[in-house]
């Protein structure tokens, strides 16, 4: 079953990239995809982003945050529009609620604050035979 979720996502960190828009969630089984926009300005919010690097995808299972995928940027000025895929290794008999969650890192290793969380159901646990 499909689960898409909108959240707007401000980083606020000082000197780091900051992603500001909306971020789609969608769940199929354990293969997740997120959609998102690359930020283009400092965490200042007015200063133009010159030097993105990549952006990161997160998800939590429960016991804290693990590092899914490293995009590279579209463009050291951001703005590029991306669509990831990662499968999260939930194992089968578990339905738990996974968290998802992205940063965005400059040239200088800066990393943004994090996007807000999305919190998301991964159900791999098959219900009941009919009777």
């Amino acid at each position: 079953m499909k689960n898409i979720l909108n959240i707007c996502a401000v980083l606020l960190a000082i000197l780091s990239p900051v992603i500001v828009g909306a971020m789609e969630v969608t769940v199929n089984g354990v293969s997740v995809t997120l959609d998102y926009e690359e930020p283009t300005t400092n965490a200042d919010l007015t200063s133009a982003l010159t030097d993105l690097d990549h952006t990161s995808i997160y998800y939590d299972l429960g016991s804290g945050f693990v590092e899914a995928d490293r995009i590279p940027a579209t463009s050291a000025t951001g703005g590029g529009h991306i669509t990831a895929g990662i499968t999260v290794p939930a194992m089968e008999g578990q339905e738990k609620d996974v968290r998802f969650k992205t940063t965005a890192t400059d040239n200088s290793g800066n990393e943004s604050a994090d996007s807000n969380i999305v919190t998301k159901r991964i159900d791999r646990l098959a219900p009941a035979a009919p009777k």
